[in-house]
């Protein structure tokens, strides 16, 4: 199982989207390690993040997110995630979670979909 889940060692992050909301960050995609198959594709994204947050009672600068996209039926759901300490997902990892979540819908006008329209964009 954690095969399944593990990141490349020397992941490839292209930048897919910013934001300068409050809590700007930066959006990458790890494209050259997606797999296909079935009308689905999983990808490894991260947030890299201007000023720390806090999420589970942690702080962090980056998060490592391995998700689920359902091209057919735009959806989309989270498999794993890691937190770091600093940004471009280096530093301590703080915390780790390895459960697939519930699908849900890819919501328009959301990095979600920014994320989803990037994974189901033929290669």
């Amino acid at each position: 199982m954690l095969a399944l889940i593990a990141s490349p060692v020397w992941a490839e992050w292209t930048q897919i989207a910013e934001s300068n909301d409050k809590g700007a960050f930066v959006v990458y995609a790890d494209l050259t390690s997606a797999q296909r198959a079935g009308g689905r594709v999983k990808m490894w994204v991260l947030y890299d993040y201007e000023s720390e947050q806090r999420a589970s009672g942690t702080n962090f600068l980056s998060k490592k997110i391995r998700r689920d996209y359902n091209c057919r039926e735009a959806g989309i759901r989270t498999l794993a995630f890691s937190l770091f300490s600093w940004n471009m997902e280096k530093g301590e990892l703080l915390r780790s979670y390895n459960q697939p979540q519930q699908w849900k819908r890819v919501q328009p006008d959301s990095m979600k979909e920014v994320e989803w329209t990037v994974a189901c964009a033929e290669p």
